[in-house]
């Protein structure tokens, strides 16, 4: 399910111009200048982590914040003021809006879910209150007697109030969401603490000796999968990472030659430090928030960055970036953050933008070919870009080819590479079925453009997935589809922001089993 997260007073975001962002599975990007307020968005919820967890199942705080009675939340240690969090162009509360867009109907006589829930956290105090909407009628809750009669179900002298179990499910996801800062090499700065969510210096040398060579082989595993995995992103033949003796730093075998750490790129170090705390974090992290994936890397090497630390986590990847290119190859959600004339930061999404070319110049906007990329591929959405780099990936390809939504005009499209490709669903019901009117007038609009256009055989991308990635992926329950099967009359469906986890599951050989997609893959993959 969708969440709507307004945040009012929050820092540089005034009630004026509140920040609201859509919480979903998959990837979503900050785009702006320095100093717009991308980074403040993405502390946002490292700094409010303990508030979410003051909001779970049978919380003693829970019914009396919502029959008025404030409780306390504990700031981040990294909040030294408590001031500091509330915005310094009014001097207005902090308020924290939850909404429920497409919520279920419960049963009649049953708890209610409420639609909307506002957190609000009274100013220059860490104290706060609730306060629950509903579609119909809200009751007034102020000076009532709340309790759970389940652990998320809350009832007012044995009346049924409302069930909380969306809230906690939400508040949970935001709860385990880790944050990583732009300053990623920090692995040669002795013992430190954490930097917000990562481990750094020593401490996490030491814990890389004890997780490859210890007694849990789950973590040796997991060790040994993520150095197999930056070997493939930076073209190693082999590759081997290991705690030096006196654990001060890493001594790395590249393709049998010894290095300390420090005698490589910034970029190979932030690979191993980003990737490892995201692969060892328990539990798993629900979204990664990411300052600058772009940081210390080469264009080719930052979408890759960013699905593999997306490999690591329930539900996705949340970034900052100055890469209009990035974020657009890289999410299905792309807002832009600015300041204004008051000089208050405005978010909007993307193609909402009032002065868009104004904030594509201060981005220094040169397209795709930032990402090193020499080919264009058409897909039908931002869901299927990570979905067939999975499938470049098993060719070795996947930094040479850049992909693209079709909703920007072809002709702009041209201007970036002369060497363009579409891949294209079917949406047939049956084999030999004819293409959907508005399927048919694209096929026909590439091939008068010149651009290398393939319908699917069967009905969708998803339609190709193996049985046994599908099951790896989600879990036994699921299965895959039949040919010309909808996904969305499959029971359970998985998401479409889930299908590149799946295509990253399966192998060459299960790839080349496709029959169409294997060939048009290779293809593309052609010089």
């Amino acid at each position: 399910m969708d969440i709507e997260i307004s945040i009012k007073n929050y820092r540089c975001f005034s009630d004026q111009y509140p920040a609201r962002i859509t919480l979903r599975k998959g990837f979503t990007a900050f785009v702006g200048p320095n100093n717009s307020g991308k980074s403040s968005l993405l502390r946002f919820f490292y700094e409010f982590r303990h508030l979410f967890d003051r909001l779970s199942p049978g919380s003693n705080d829970v019914p009396p914040a919502f029959s008025g009675t404030s409780r306390v939340f504990e700031p981040a240690r990294t909040v030294p003021d408590i001031n500091e969090v509330f915005s310094n162009s009014n001097d207005r509360d902090l308020e924290i809006d939850l909404r429920f867009p497409s919520l279920p109907s419960p049963p009649s006589n049953a708890f209610p879910f409420p639609s909307q829930v506002t957190l609000t956290i009274k100013r220059a105090t860490n104290q706060w209150l609730g306060k629950l909407y509903f579609p119909q009628q809200t009751p007034d809750l102020k000076g009532r007697n709340l309790n759970f009669a389940t652990p998320t179900q809350v009832t007012a002298e044995n009346s049924p109030i409302a069930d909380l179990s969306y809230l906690f499910d939400t508040c949970k996801h935001l709860q385990q969401a880790i944050y990583i800062g732009s300053f990623r090499n920090a692995l040669n700065l002795g013992s430190r603490d954490d930097y917000f969510d990562i481990q750094v210096g020593e401490a996490f040398i030491r814990n890389w000796r004890a997780l490859k060579t210890g007694y849990v082989k789950s973590a040796s595993e997991a060790i040994y999968s993520l150095t197999n995995n930056i070997k493939h992103l930076f073209g190693f033949e082999n590759l081997e990472i290991n705690a030096s003796a006196d654990e001060k730093t890493l001594q790395i075998f590249i393709n049998g030659k010894s290095f300390k750490l420090s005698e490589l790129g910034s970029g190979l170090t932030q690979f191993v430090l980003v990737l490892a705390n995201a692969a060892i974090k328990r539990p798993q992290p629900s979204y990664i928030l990411l300052d600058e994936p772009e940081l210390s890397l080469h264009p080719y090497l930052q979408l890759d960055f960013l699905t593999s630390l997306g490999s690591y986590t329930s539900h996705g990847v949340i970034f900052a970036t100055h890469s209009i290119g990035l974020a657009r190859a890289g999410a299905e959600l792309i807002y832009s953050v600015q300041k204004n004339s008051t000089t208050e930061s405005q978010l909007s999404p993307l193609e909402k933008t009032a002065n868009l070319s104004e904030l594509l110049g201060e981005l220094s906007f040169s397209g795709y070919r930032e990402l090193g990329f020499n080919k264009i591929l058409l897909v039908e959405g931002p869901t299927e870009t990570k979905t067939i780099q999975q499938f470049l990936r098993l060719y070795k390809k996947d930094h040479e080819n850049g992909t693209k939504e079709t909703e920007y005009q072809l002709e702009e499209i041209k201007r970036i590479s002369s060497d363009i490709f579409a891949l294209i669903d079917s949406e047939r019901a049956s084999a030999g079925a004819p293409l959907s009117p508005s399927r048919q007038a694209f096929l026909g609009l590439c091939q008068k453009m010149s651009i290398d256009c393939h319908v699917l055989d069967r009905r969708a991308i998803e339609n190709y997935f193996p049985d046994r990635a599908v099951k790896q992926t989600m879990t036994d329950n699921y299965r895959a589809l039949d040919p010309f099967e909808d996904r969305n009359k499959l029971s359970p469906c998985w998401s479409k922001a889930d299908n590149w986890r799946i295509a990253r599951n399966m192998t060459q050989e299960e790839l080349e089993a496709t029959g169409d997609l294997a060939k048009f893959i290779a293809h593309l993959c052609s010089p």
